[in-house]
C-alpha cells in the first residue's frame, strides 16, 4: 500500500482576528509557479457564510504571503452564502478558478479568471443549472479540447468543449442533451466501501508518462471522507486504466477526525516538484493540512491496479 505522507501537522487555520476567516479555513486549490505556490481557500465565518481567501507559500509549507481580505467574496444571488471549495488551473494565458457557488439552497459551479491572484473576473454560473459540485477543468488540452470535471451525486462527470468560448457559451441545448445522457458521460462510479456513499473530483488531473494521476475523494456510509487515486489514459481520458482499491489518505489526526464536520480529508490542490507530490487537503471542515507523495512509486502501485 502507498499512502500519502503528512508533514507536519496543521498548515493554515483560521485567523480570529479576520472576521471573514474566523471560523474555519479548508479545502485549498493549489497551483505552482516558479518555486512558489499559491493556494486559494475557502474561509468560513458565522453560519457557514463563505469566502475564499489567497496564501503564497513555499515548497516547504512556510507562508511568504497571506491576505488580510479574501480575493473571492459573496456578491450575486447564486452566492449569497458562499463562494466555496476551489479548484485552480492555468490556461491560455490566465488562472481558471471554479468554485461552488452556495445561494443557502442550490449548489452550482461558478467560474472566475484571474492573471495576478490580486484581480478576479467573474463569469457566473457555468456547467449544467442543477445541484453540481466539485468542478475543476483538465489543466491543458486534451487532442485540443477543454475537458470539464464535475460531479452530480453519486458519480463524476467530464464534458469536452473546443475552447473556453465555447465552455462559456456550449449553446442551446448542450446541458439538456448532457444531463439527459449522464450515463454517458460519468467517468468513474463509487466501486469500494471506503466510498460506497459517492466519490467526486479532488484536485485537477497531473501529467504524467503512464496516464492522467486522479485525485479524487470518496464518502463511505458513515459519512468519512478519504482521498484515492485513479490512472486515466492521455489521449482518451473517459477511460480509466488503473484505479486503487484503497484510499490513500483518510483521517487520522485530531485535526481530521474532530472539527466543523468530523472524519473528514478532502484533497483539492497539488504541487509537483521533481518527483514529489504536494498534496493539500481540507481537515474535519476547519484547516488545511498537507503531505506528499512520490509520483514514480505511486505510478509503480497504480499499475498492479489496472483495470
Amino acid at each position: 500500500m502507498i499512502q500519502i505522507e503528512r508533514i507536519g501537522g496543521i498548515l493554515l487555520e483560521p485567523i480570529a482576528e479576520n472576521s471573514w476567516e474566523s471560523r474555519a479555513v479548508l479545502n485549498p486549490a493549489a497551483i505552482r509557479e516558479g518555486e512558489d505556490v499559491h493556494l486559494l481557500y475557502r474561509a468560513v465565518e458565522g453560519d457557514n457564510f463563505s469566502t475564499i481567501g489567497y496564501a503564497r507559500l513555499d515548497r516547504h509549507g512556510n507562508v511568504l504571503e497571506r491576505r488580510s481580505e479574501p480575493v473571492i467574496w459573496r456578491e450575486y444571488d447564486h452566492e449569497r452564502q458562499g463562494c466555496e471549495d476551489p479548484r485552480v488551473v492555468f490556461l491560455q494565458g490566465k488562472y481558471f478558478v471554479l468554485y461552488t457557488a452556495y445561494d443557502g439552497v442550490n449548489c452550482r459551479v461558478a467560474m472566475a479568471s484571474t492573471e495576478d491572484f490580486r484581480y478576479f473576473e467573474k463569469h457566473g454560473i457555468v456547467g449544467p443549472d442543477v445541484s453540481d459540485k466539485d468542478a475543476m477543468f483538465f489543466p491543458e488540452p486534451v487532442n485540443d479540447r477543454i475537458i470539464f470535471i464535475h460531479r452530480i451525486e453519486p458519480d463524476i462527470q467530464f464534458a469536452v468543449f473546443e475552447d473556453m468560448e465555447h465552455f462559456l457559451n456550449p449553446g442551446e441545448g448542450y446541458w439538456d442533451r448532457h444531463l439527459a445522457s449522464l450515463d454517458d458521460y460519468t467517468v468513474m462510479r463509487p466501486e469500494f466501501e471506503w466510498e460506497a456513499t459517492k466519490i467526486g473530483g479532488g484536485a485537477p488531473p497531473i501529467k504524467t508518462e503512464d496516464g492522467w494521476l486522479f485525485i479524487y475523494h470518496g464518502v463511505d456510509k458513515n459519512l468519512v471522507y478519504r482521498a484515492g487515486v485513479a490512472l486515466l489514459d492521455l489521449e482518451d481520458p473517459y477511460r480509466v486504466i488503473a484505479r486503487l482499491p484503497y484510499p490513500i489518505l483518510e483521517p487520522d489526526r485530531d485535526y481530521e477526525l474532530y472539527g466543523d464536520v468530523n472524519n473528514v480529508v478532502f484533497p483539492e490542490g497539488t504541487a509537483l516538484f521533481e518527483d514529489e507530490l504536494f498534496v493539500y487537503y481540507g481537515a474535519a471542515d476547519r484547516v488545511i493540512g498537507w503531505g506528499k507523495v512520490n509520483v514514480p512509486e505511486l505510478l509503480e502501485e497504480l499499475k498492479r491496479h489496472k483495470l
